[in-house]
C-alpha cells in the first residue's frame, strides 16, 4: 500500500488528506483539520527540539565530566608542585643555616688570622727597626768624629746598605704607616742631611787643602779652615747636604758668604761668593744652588772656599765630600 500526501479543499477550508490506495479495493482518504495540521506540526517541532536538547545536554555533561577529570588533574599537578617548592624553599633555608654558620666560623678565622698577621707585622718591624737603631749608633758616632771604629767614608757606606735592607724589608711597596716605612725616611733624611754633596761641577781640583800653609796675601803661615776648590768656568755653588740657612752676608776675609747646618753637630760654610740666593732662615735640599762662585774678601782668585764644621770644629771636608 502506498501512503500519500496532499492538500484539498472542502467548502473553502484547508485540509490534510492522506490517501491510501491499495492493490486491490477502493481507495481511501483521510482529512485532518488545519487546527489538527498545526498542532501535529507544534509536537513535532517540540520533539525535535527535546531532542536537540537533550542531545546538547548529554555533550555537556560528557564535556564537564571531560573538564572535571582534567581539573581534578590540574589540582594534583598543582599540589605536587607545591610540595616540591616547600620542600625546594626548605633546603634553601637550612643551606642559608648553614651559610651563615660558615660565615661566621670564616670570619672568626679571618680575625684570627688577621690578628696573627699584625701580630707578626708588628714583631718583624720592632726586629728591623732595633737592628736599623743598633746600626745606626755607630754611624752616628762616626759622623760626628767621636768613635774610631770607622772612617767616615767607611760609615757612609754603612748607612746607605742599611738603608737598602730597610727598603728592602718593607712589605709593601705601598707601605706608608709602618714602622720600617718611617725607620726609611728617617735614614733618607740623615743621609741627606750629611754634607757629601760636592759643591762645584766639573772640577775635582784641590787648589789649597785643610790645615796649616801660608797665606797668599799675609805671607806668613795659619790655619787654613777649609779647602779651596772651583774653577770661574762653572760658577754655580750647591748645597752640601739638606739643612736650614744660618748665616747669609758679607764679612771682610770670607766676602760674601753662606752657613748652613746639616743637624747631627754639622755646619757647612760657603765663602768668595759673588752671589748668593738665599737667606737666614731658609731650608734648602741636598745638592740645590745656593750662589755663584767669586773673589770677594781676602782671595786672590775666583774659587770656592769650603769648611765643614763638626760640633762647632773645623774638619778637614775630603773626609765627607763625595766627589761627582
Amino acid at each position: 500500500m502506498r501512503r500519500m500526501t496532499g492538500k484539498t479543499s472542502t467548502k473553502g477550508r484547508n485540509h490534510l488528506s492522506f490517501m491510501f490506495v491499495p492493490h486491490k479495493g477502493g481507495v481511501r482518504t483521510i482529512r485532518i483539520n488545519n487546527y489538527r495540521t498545526t498542532l501535529l506540526s507544534i509536537t513535532a517541532m517540540m520533539l525535535i527540539a527535546l531532542l536537540t536538547l537533550t542531545g546538547y545536554t548529554l555533550s555537556v555533561v560528557k564535556e564537564n565530566k571531560v573538564l572535571k577529570v582534567q581539573h581534578q588533574q590540574e589540582i594534583e599537578l598543582i599540589l605536587a608542585q607545591k610540595a616540591k617548592l616547600e620542600d625546594y624553599i626548605a633546603n634553601q633555608t637550612n643551606q642559608l643555616i648553614e651559610n651563615a654558620e660558615l660565615i661566621t666560623a670564616a670570619s672568626t678565622s679571618k680575625t684570627i688570622s688577621e690578628n696573627a698577621i699584625q701580630q707578626y707585622q708588628a714583631e718583624y718591624e720592632n726586629m728591623v727597626v732595633a737592628y736599623v737603631d743598633n746600626n745606626m749608633g755607630t754611624i752616628q758616632k762616626v759622623s760626628r768624629g767621636s768613635s774610631k771604629e770607622m772612617s767616615f767614608k767607611e760609615s757612609l757606606s754603612e748607612l746607605r746598605s742599611l738603608l737598602e735592607l730597610v727598603k728592602s724589608a718593607k712589605l709593601s711597596e705601598d707601605d706608608t704607616s709602618s714602622k720600617i716605612h718611617k725607620k726609611e725616611s728617617e735614614l733618607t733624611s740623615f743621609l741627606n742631611a750629611l754634607p757629601t754633596y760636592w759643591p762645584v761641577d766639573n772640577s775635582t781640583t784641590i787648589h789649597s787643602g785643610f790645615g796649616r800653609r801660608l797665606h797668599p796675601i799675609y805671607k806668613y803661615y795659619r790655619q787654613h779652615d777649609g779647602i779651596d776648590i772651583g774653577s770661574k768656568a762653572y760658577p754655580n755653588i750647591y748645597a752640601a747636604g739638606a739643612g736650614k740657612v744660618l748665616e747669609a752676608g758679607r764679612t771682610g776675609g770670607y766676602g760674601n758668604y753662606v752657613v748652613i747646618s746639616h743637624g747631627n753637630g754639622f755646619k757647612s760654610l760657603y765663602a768668595h761668593l759673588s752671589s748668593y740666593n738665599v737667606k737666614a732662615g731658609d731650608w734648602v735640599q741636598k745638592g740645590q744652588k745656593i750662589g755663584k762662585m767669586g773673589n770677594t774678601g781676602t782671595s786672590t782668585g775666583t774659587h770656592l772656599h769650603f769648611e765643614i764644621h763638626v760640633n762647632g770644629v773645623p774638619t778637614n771636608p775630603t773626609k765627607y765630600l763625595e766627589k761627582r
